[in-house]
């Protein structure tokens, strides 16, 4: 192509037909120009395709990481429940001065349940090395920033912290007032001295106050989490 436009240039100028060589060389830049014009545009819609495809599939991902911290978080909040239930129980036996029984050696060793919540953030990892302008929508992009840059780590930051300084204590008394205790089983040293002692009486109240705190620290992810889910849903068109 190149080698013919060179011979018509070649061929206008011994005919001296300089007008219409200047009229065939504005044609053939304006040509020129076009074919770049066009080149750079399949490119830029290629590098557009691409970029709505890697968009696409955060979002997917995240949403995927989305419903598995959900699943987390009730899944914490029937743990705490259920410790909850082994504390009213044993409760009921220290207050109620009931007798002591070998399955309470099980409700015992729950006392000392330490909270960990471990989150998947694999997509916001992703997005944060990629870059957050690749999410088009803008709210989107600000409410995905605020769930895992603010919400997420205030609440779960502060859950491992007090867990963390409530653990410590919790075992000291476990050494102070149990015998033994394994990965189920914590058996007291003095099973009626307990139900006299409210130093331990208000130190199982304050677990449960904890336990009760943990609670509506999950459920109040929940409401965030699941929110950015339906508006990622909406974005995707799913």
């Amino acid at each position: 192509m190149i080698k013919l436009f060179r011979n018509i240039r070649r061929k206008l100028l011994a005919e001296g037909k300089t007008t219409n060589y200047l009229k065939y060389a504005i044609g053939e830049i304006v040509l020129v120009v076009l074919g770049i014009l066009i080149a750079l545009s399949i490119n830029n819609w290629n590098e557009q395709r691409k970029t709505s495809k890697l968009e696409m599939e955060l979002l997917r991902e995240l949403n995927l990481n989305l419903n598995s911290n959900i699943e987390v978080f009730n899944g914490n909040i029937d743990s705490q429940k259920d410790i909850i239930k082994s504390i009213d129980l044993i409760l009921d036996h220290l207050e109620n001065k009931k007798p002591y029984n070998d399955s309470l050696a099980f409700h015992f060793r729950k006392l000392i349940y330490l909270e960990q919540i471990t989150l998947s953030t694999s997509a916001y990892e992703r997005l944060k090395s990629t870059g957050f302008d690749i999410i088009q929508s803008e709210s989107l992009r600000m409410q995905i920033m605020q769930l895992f840059e603010m919400t997420y780590p205030s609440v779960v930051n502060l859950t491992r912290d007090v867990a963390m300084q409530r653990y410590s204590v919790s075992q000291s008394m476990l050494d102070k007032y149990f015998r033994t205790y394994r990965a189920q089983y914590a058996v007291p040293n003095n099973y009626s001295g307990l139900q006299n002692n409210q130093e331990f009486i208000n130190w199982i109240y304050n677990r449960r106050a904890w336990k009760s705190s943990v609670i509506d620290f999950d459920q109040n992810l929940i409401g965030p989490t699941d929110a950015l889910m339906k508006d990622v849903n909406i974005y995707l068109g799913d």
